[in-house]
């Protein structure tokens, strides 16, 4: 039996806060756990339900972030089930106080280099081995449908290690099989069916949002 993982980013952020105007500048763990949905964001989640194949679904996973869960919860009451949280989905840890700590270039020389972090912070290798143990444990549950919500980061970095994958530190291409998957950057939400054989390989990518 085929299993199949649908990632899907997050809805869109509303980001118009004025406490947060300088964002660069405050707490980023603070600023990124309490995003929430904007109010096209929330019609978009909410849109996902109308997704055939977002229905029966046997499990929905979603980082701790607000925004996550709130993209999670119309899915999760359309399937009449609960969203389950997981510390392994949680966003990348940036190992800074301030995003103006960070450097210029910090996406890009972490795509050139998976084992690249700042400071305290985690490498995309790192990330993407809690992911790749989450997803694991999944497979081996023999689920036929699970949904996973999770960050842009973790999806793109995901795909990087299985697709044809080009990041010239703007724009984002991934294609698998010859098959466009992501051209210039991911829509939010987009929802990515991964489909796993028996074995637990990867035998299909598609994107369906």
């Amino acid at each position: 039996m085929n299993k199949i993982i649908y990632l899907i980013r997050h809805s869109g952020p509303f980001v118009n806060i004025k406490n947060y105007e300088d964002y660069e500048n405050v707490s980023w763990e603070e600023y990124n756990k309490n995003m929430i949905l904007s109010v096209e964001g929330e019609k978009k989640a909410e849109k996902l339900c109308e997704i055939e194949e977002l229905k029966n679904i046997d499990d929905i996973y979603s980082s701790n972030s607000f925004r996550a869960i709130a993209t999670a919860k119309y899915l999760a009451e359309n399937n009449n089930t609960k969203i389950q949280l997981d510390d392994r989905i949680n966003e990348r840890k940036f190992g800074c106080k301030y995003l103006n700590q960070l450097p210029l270039d910090f996406t890009k020389k972490s795509f050139d280099n998976k084992n690249y972090k700042f400071l305290d912070g985690e490498s995309l290798n790192e990330m993407d081995s809690r992911l790749n143990d989450f997803i694991n444990e999944i497979l081996n549950q023999k689920r036929e449908k699970t949904i996973i919500v999770i960050h842009g980061i973790m999806l793109l970095s995901f795909l990087s290690n299985v697709c044809d994958y080009k990041f010239d530190g703007e724009k984002t291409f991934a294609k698998y099989n010859n098959k466009l998957i992501i051209n210039v950057k991911p829509k939010n939400p987009g929802v990515y069916k991964i489909t796993y054989s028996e074995n637990n390989e990867i035998i299909d990518i598609d994107v369906i949002n």
